[in-house]
């Protein structure tokens, strides 16, 4: 499984909730509202590496 996978499964997110978040190496690299600028600093971080971008989503949101 992937190491940043299981850093997010691990990390409090609770002060992201509604935001984009970019980790790499284990780390949260860069956060916000729009992906695309989240997405765009992630790479200048970690140009080499493809980070885990993903959406923190309130916890009464239901996923089927």
């Amino acid at each position: 499984m992937n190491t940043n996978y299981q850093f997010f499964m691990k990390e409090n997110m609770d002060k992201f909730i509604g935001e984009w978040v970019a980790i790499c190496d284990n780390k949260i690299i860069s956060h916000g509202e729009n992906v695309k600028e989240v997405f765009s600093e992630a790479k200048k971080k970690c140009p080499n590496k493809r980070p885990l971008l993903t959406r923190i989503l309130d916890k009464e949101t239901m996923i089927f």
